[in-house]
């Protein structure tokens, strides 16, 4: 029971972490256990089977626990989860999983075919007399249920011994030998793991022993011991056994860094998160094993990540750069103006080799009357006519405005714009469709024909709230 109470505290701490996001996932996490024991599980595999379209698998730490980010979608969805691990038998368990409901307290118990905890042991004992054929095929090991894939230094093979039974439960001898194949049942990576030797003949203990070994393509494969008995027709098969491959080290060449917004509004608003992303891979495409280090700075601002965060299953790292701290450092780029910051993320390659990656980030700031122009000013619609006009918008600082931001042409009575309304896009330097757009004003007034003052207002919102609004005067000459 402590070990339970204890390792709830990490995941309490996960659930918060993930609360910060904007997207529908919900967590999918609990803790693998021994039957009988309560002891936690280290590296059980725990897969998420159906639905299809939420597919995962996650291996357990030293504490048993798992956790999954999944998108069940608009419905309520039924889910499998199948939790295997060498020396115990496979576990299948089933839940419902409703939007937005996070379903964080499952435990999975797991138990031994030679110690289940009720004190029988072995099936073989209380069974007296001669084997007879077989009938049963059970895992009794599993030397890893994770490897890795092929040159990268890591444990690269699996060996797994199956033990042949009769209907009696008893291990079956030399005379009732049979020959065992194994094959890889399930693959939807097209992991090109090998099994060597793919037959194998039970010995005097009914046991077989054979070997999988990994390829260059990281994933999760089955594998199953099969059996004939030509005598009477029967085919036996043993459970399917998952067996994790994971991908190799960091590879610099496929090692990325992104940003949800090049310009977020955080240079004149504290706690304005913006999150940063990093994917990993390994030299042979394929996602470096989960757990993978990668370390976070920046130059201005607050960033997670100064302690080492982690790789999932496909190589992701999220943290938030978060807005503070003194904006004095917003001068320290290396190359660009005021107002922006340098992220890097860094982690270490097979030889030890520290890698990074950079993004370059613009602390927006909020708009100002003084920032908005319109070109030309004064000026002068013909009769039903119209004019071409430039809006210009920055930041307090001339930079762009935050992504997102709303700037909004208003005209005076008989007058239209076209467009009527710009977004400022995701963008980090000023130009074109950042800081200057372009819009047409047309004349639409049928009825006068007298020149008259009027005036076209351009309006700034911000995402946070910031507004900032100026006018520009000029004439309809209606008189032809």
């Amino acid at each position: 029971m402590k070990n339970r109470l204890f390792l709830l505290f990490p995941i309490a701490i996960l659930l918060i972490l993930q609360a910060c996001g904007t997207d529908d996932s919900v967590i999918i996490a609990g803790q693998v256990i021994e039957s009988g024991s309560g002891n936690p599980i280290n590296t059980a595999v725990v897969e998420v089977v159906q639905p299809e379209n939420i597919q995962q698998t996650a291996t357990t730490d030293s504490s048993g626990n798992f956790s999954f980010d999944v998108d069940p979608g608009s419905e309520t969805q039924n889910v499998t989860l199948e939790t295997s691990k060498q020396g115990y038998e496979t576990q299948t368990t089933d839940f419902k999983l409703a939007p937005d409901t996070d379903v964080d307290d499952l435990v999975i118990e797991l138990s031994s075919p030679n110690n289940d905890g009720s004190g029988e042991g072995n099936e073989d004992e209380g069974v007296g007399g001669e084997s007879g054929g077989a009938y049963k095929i059970e895992l009794t090991n599993l030397s890893n249920s994770s490897i890795r894939i092929a040159e990268t230094g890591g444990v690269t093979n699996a060996s797994f011994t199956f033990i042949v039974r009769d209907s009696a439960g008893r291990a079956i001898s030399s005379q009732n030998a049979i020959d065992v194949e194994f094959s890889i049942v399930e693959n939807p990576n097209g992991v090109d793991a090998t099994i060597t030797p793919e037959t194998v003949k039970t010995n005097a203990n009914g046991t077989v022993t054979s070997n999988i070994s990994s390829g260059k393509i990281a994933g999760v494969v089955k594998l199953q011991a099969i059996a004939t008995r030509t005598d009477i027709d029967m085919t036996i098969r043993s459970k399917p056994v998952a067996v994790a491959i994971h991908g190799g080290f960091p590879y610099k060449e496929r090692f990325s860094i992104s940003a949800e917004k090049l310009n977020f509004e955080g240079f004149s608003k504290d706690g304005i998160r913006n999150p940063i992303t990093v994917i990993v891979g390994d030299e042979f495409s394929n996602p470096v094993k989960p757990g993978t280090a990668v370390w976070f700075e920046s130059t201005a601002g607050v960033i997670q990540g100064s302690e080492p965060q982690h790789t999932d299953e496909d190589g992701f790292v999220t943290v938030d750069l978060i807005s503070g701290g003194d904006r004095n450092l917003l001068n320290d780029h290396p190359t660009l103006g005021y107002g922006y910051a340098q992220v890097t993320a860094h982690t270490y390659n097979e030889n030890d080799e520290k890698i990074t990656e950079n993004i370059d980030i613009l602390f927006s700031g909020p708009p100002s009357y003084a920032n908005i122009d319109l070109s030309p000013e004064p000026f002068t619609i013909d009769p039903d006519g119209s004019e071409n006009f430039t809006v210009t918008a920055t930041d307090i600082n001339g930079n762009p405005l935050p992504a997102g931001t709303t700037i909004t042409v208003e005209t005076a009575e008989g007058l239209e714009s076209s467009p009527a309304e710009f977004e400022v896009p995701n963008v980090l330097h000023s130009g074109p469709g950042a800081t200057s757009f372009e819009l047409s004003v047309a004349d639409t007034d049928d009825e006068s024909s007298n020149v008259q003052d009027t005036k076209i207002t351009i309006k700034i919102e911000t995402p946070e709230g910031d507004i900032a609004s100026r006018s520009f005067s000029g004439t309809r000459a209606k008189i032809r």
